[in-house]
């Protein structure tokens, strides 16, 4: 693979005969067509894809979260996404293959600096999630105005629920209505803190597994 610099004409891009041009973050490419592989994959090849399939069906729709909450490690310009594909890989599959699994309380969505409020209850009502905190801490990583944001995932249809408010650390509890897809399911709840300019955000944390009778 080749790099461009721009010429008078610009940065080529496209296909023309066997090589590709195309850029990425900025930067210009060349690269030749890639090659049909006609040799069966081996075991590990197939465990590989096997885990890097169940990766990115889960966490590619909540990409957003990811480039924000991994953005600070980042060797060789890797996106926050990149990092958390690797740290999924790593720390957060269990089973064998075929039957991999996700290990939900080991899936982190963010890596941060700001801590998270002491003393976490969650409780179900039917379909209404309450959720209550400790807002006093003499912690200089917690604020106030430190937003509260859910991550709510539905495993039977591989869907989160839609973004939710956020919610101050000030207030000290809150309550949400669960999407009605979790009837019968086993939604998985994590949360993590923003601050308020999103400059700066906490570790996410798993809060649990919820039953919804259904």
């Amino acid at each position: 693979m080749g790099r461009l610099n721009r010429g008078p004409n610009g940065p080529f891009s496209g296909k023309a005969g066997s090589v590709i041009g195309s850029s990425w973050r900025g930067i210009y490419y060349i690269k030749g067509l890639q090659k049909t592989i006609t040799k069966a994959r081996s075991p590990l090849q197939l465990e590989q894809q096997k885990r890097f399939a169940l990766a990115v069906k889960f966490l590619y729709q909540r990409k957003n979260v990811l480039d924000m909450g991994f953005s600070t490690i980042n060797p060789r310009g890797a996106t926050g996404y990149n990092m958390a594909i690797s740290h999924f890989l790593r720390y957060s599959i269990k089973g064998s293959y075929p039957n991999y699994e996700i290990n939900y309380p080991a899936v982190v969505f963010t890596l941060g600096n700001l801590t998270l409020p002491e003393d976490i209850k969650m409780e179900l009502n039917g379909m209404t999630l309450k959720l209550k905190w400790s807002t006093e801490s003499d912690n200089r990583h917690a604020f106030a105005n430190d937003q509260l944001c859910f991550l709510i995932y539905y495993p039977k249809l591989n869907i989160f629920q839609p973004d939710i408010e956020e919610i101050s650390r000030s207030l000290g509890e809150t309550e949400l209505v669960l999407n009605d897809t979790a009837l019968g399911d086993i939604p998985q709840v994590y949360i993590y803190l923003l601050k308020e300019n999103g400059k700066k955000w906490s570790n996410s944390l798993f809060l649990g597994a919820l039953e919804v009778e259904g």
